[in-house]
């Protein structure tokens, strides 16, 4: 045995299942199979013979019924209506078909006046289906179930439409057939006893049950669901499957029965059989093969297994649990190549090859990942260091790496970001779209400058640049975004100090070569002055020796207004002796003497000042702007000139105030804010108000000298200027504004704690 079994498993498999398997199982599905094809077409094919025998009686009663009354109709006592001959007709009509309940004539208001049936005259007939329907289509129609008043018996009324021959219709005549005379038909039939017969009209009434069965009344509405189905099918003649009472299945045919192919059915038969009962025979058959089959496969699988654990159990339980072994993650397992047929021997070969390549696979694999992990990790470390946003991009334009200054600037998590379009994950982006599609398209990296962008209720600067990714087959893009407030703070910071120091160079030069003319003028102003008063000795003694009176003079040159124009030029001479003197600031090195002072403390000092000064009293009164303090407890003193610091406060409080006074908001009451704070080491000021705020271009100039948006006459444009020179070049500090139109003003001034070096 063994050595016959010592060829291929192909071989030993193959006359295993030619020998045993094939047979048994060719046998027994082809013998259930058959039995169960042929009980369904005879249970199908005796089910639609009995169909359609009714549907062809029902046809041949409802044309003899239609013949009738089409007859009958044309008789000249039906036409004229003649009373007496018609009843008399009807009754010996009656005589000759006892499948007729009835046969009547109405007029046309529905009232009976001739029938078969005497007990039937002068009923009314006008709500009956039967009758509304001829009359209305002119055509023969028939009525739904109902009981006979005569007889008691159930009835199928059929109405024709009468005319008086001169085209005008003045009644119908009608007769009522006898629905059980369905039974004296059905019983000459030779019916399985399990079938079941139904004739139902048109509103789902059963009007026929055959077998009789208290359980299933006449008048009563058939099963809905089975009814639904029979109405929504497709055509008038079908089977159906279905569910009997009791849950046992059942076969159903159905034909719709219809006087004319375009009107609804007016009655439909249901022909209905048990399958347990159809198949009962097929199920023997059935019953009878699985029994063989079961036989022959466990002679087979007796047969098989003792073959099996000779010609491949002997090999295969090294190689299943070498097998077991490696799946479970031991790639050093191996298989027993000695034992078993000739492909289990070259299986076990080849598994322990596989098994081999596998383990040294799986160590290149191994030192891969680990340089793939340390790479991965050095290109996260490099992304998360840079203070520079990063939002890595696929080719469907997904996010799909999101380093943590992306994260702090969005407020999201990695997790929430990842597999989002860019536009959800940071707004902003949505603006810029067609650079990111750019930047795609034409592998060309787009920028975007001095884009402006809100954190934490703060607007910050940022450039933006998308790169492509171009290399290695992978296409996606970087975008990239760095925060350059700082950056253009500091520049514009520069440029101001640059003007600043241009401005002073040049103040120094002007301001002594303006000084000496302009004191000449100032002096020759006041001589004529005084030259002009009555009340020096010396003018009275020159106006006589000219032979006038120094009355007479004085008031020539008060009708001259020439006293006033004196006057005017010495005024205008102070104030640009004042606007000199504002620019030599810019060239003199403060020489005050620095001490500690309460930052805080100075801002109350300063406000005090504001609310009684009277030129800012005179244009808006302090009193009625809401002053909102926020200082810092912990803020220590500072090392700076005390009166150089308020006279800065004092000029940015005149020029908050004068900003809401000149552009008043009615829904909004004018509130300037005073905050401190402790910042890397300065002490910050930050004063703002809720006024009309200003331009960029506005903004960018805002410090530089004579510049202003003062009516003229109300300022020389050097307030801001020297405060900018007293904040930065005396104290070492900073001081920038941040505005924006309709949104306020407020000026930032950082100074710094110690003594300046």
């Amino acid at each position: 045995m063994k050595a016959f079994f010592s060829g291929s498993i192909h071989k030993n498999l193959t006359l295993l299942v030619l020998l045993v398997a094939l047979p048994a199982m060719a046998l027994g599905a082809y013998t259930m199979l058959e039995s169960r094809l042929h009980a369904e077409r005879d249970a199908r094919q005796s089910t639609l013979n009995l169909l359609r025998s009714l549907t062809s009686m029902q046809t041949g009663i409802v044309s003899e019924a239609k013949l009738l009354l089409t007859t009958l109709g044309h008789l000249p006592e039906v036409e004229i209506g003649y009373r007496a001959a018609c009843n008399e007709r009807f009754t010996v009509l009656l005589g000759e078909h006892p499948e007729l309940s009835n046969i009547f004539l109405t007029n046309k208001a529905g009232i009976v006046i001739a029938s078969g049936r005497p007990a039937f005259l002068g009923k009314d007939l006008s709500d009956r289906l039967y009758f509304k329907e001829a009359m209305s289509t002119r055509d023969f129609s028939a009525g739904v179930f109902n009981v006979g008043r005569a007889s008691g018996l159930p009835i199928l009324v059929f109405a024709l439409p009468v005319g008086d021959g001169a085209s005008r219709y003045v009644g119908v005549i009608g007769d009522s057939f006898k629905l059980h005379f369905y039974h004296k038909f059905l019983d000459k039939l030779d019916l399985p006893h399990q079938a079941r017969v139904g004739l139902y009209d048109r509103n789902g009434l059963r009007m026929l049950a055959y077998p009789e069965d208290k359980a299933l009344p006449l008048g009563a509405p058939g099963d809905p669901d089975l009814w639904k189905r029979i109405g929504e099918a497709a055509a008038d003649e079908g089977m159906l499957d279905d569910r009997g009472q009791d849950g046992a299945r059942i076969l159903v045919a159905y034909a719709r029965l219809r006087l004319r192919p375009s009107e609804p059915p007016y009655a439909t038969f249901v022909v209905s059989m048990d399958w347990q009962d159809a198949f009962r025979e097929a199920r023997s058959r059935f019953a009878r093969s699985m029994a063989l089959l079961v036989l022959v496969v466990a002679v087979t699988l007796l047969v098989a297994r003792h073959m099996g654990r000779v010609a491949v159990l002997a090999g295969l339980d090294s190689l299943m649990d070498a097998s077991d072994r490696l799946g479970k993650g031991d790639l050093a397992a191996r298989a027993s190549a000695g034992s078993g047929s000739l492909e289990i021997r070259r299986l076990a070969a080849t598994f322990n090859d596989m098994a081999k390549g596998l383990e040294t696979r799986a160590e290149e694999l191994r030192l891969r990942d680990r340089e793939l992990a340390r790479m991965r990790n050095l290109l996260n470390n490099i992304l998360e260091s840079m203070p520079s946003a990063i939002i890595a991009l696929d080719e469907d334009g997904l996010v799909t790496h999101f380093n943590g200054s992306a994260q702090a600037m969005c407020a999201l998590t990695p997790e929430k970001a990842l597999g989002r379009p860019p536009a959800e994950v940071l707004p902003l982006l949505s603006a810029h779209l067609d650079k990111l599609q750019r930047a795609l398209r034409q592998r060309q990296v787009q920028r975007v400058e001095h884009e402006r962008l809100r954190l934490d209720g703060v607007e910050r600067l940022f450039d933006l640049q998308f790169y492509p990714l171009v290399a290695n087959g992978i296409n996606g893009a970087v975008i990239r975004l760095d925060d350059v407030t700082e950056r253009e703070r500091l520049r514009e910071m520069m440029i101001q100090s640059e003007k600043m120091a241009s401005v002073g160079g040049l103040a120094a030069g002007m301001a002594h070569e303006i000084n000496n003319p302009l004191s000449s003028i100032l002096q020759a102003a006041q001589v004529c002055l005084m030259q002009c008063d009555p009340a020096i000795e010396g003018n009275r003694k020159a106006a006589e020796e000219c032979e006038c009176t120094i009355e007479a003079v004085h008031c020539y040159i008060e009708r001259r207004r020439i006293a006033k124009f004196l006057e005017g030029i010495r005024d205008a001479g102070k104030r640009a002796a004042q606007i000199v003197s504002s620019m030599l600031e810019f060239s003199r090195k403060s020489e005050s003497r620095r001490a500690p002072a309460d930052i805080n403390e100075l801002l109350e000092h300063s406000l005090a000042l504001a609310a009684t000064d009277y030129d800012l009293k005179k244009k808006y009164d302090f009193r009625h702007i809401e002053i909102i303090r926020d200082y810092a407890s912990d803020l220590p003193e500072v090392m700076c000139t005390r009166t150089e610091v308020e006279q800065v406060l004092l000029n940015l409080f005149k020029n908050a105030a004068q900003a809401m006074a000149a552009n008043p908001d009615p829904a909004r009451k004018p509130a300037i804010t005073v905050r401190t704070r402790l910042r890397d080491g300065h002490a910050r000021i930050e004063v703002g108000d809720n006024g009309p705020g200003m331009e960029e271009q506005v903004r960018t100039r805002i410090f530089e000298p004579f510049f202003t948006t003062k009516e003229p006459g109300e300022g020389t444009g050097l307030g801001l200027s020297v405060s900018y020179f007293i904040i930065t070049t005396n104290h070492g500090g900073t001081i920038r504004v941040d505005s924006r139109p309709g949104q306020g003003t407020t000026f930032v001034i950082e100074l710094p704690l110690g003594e300046r070096a």
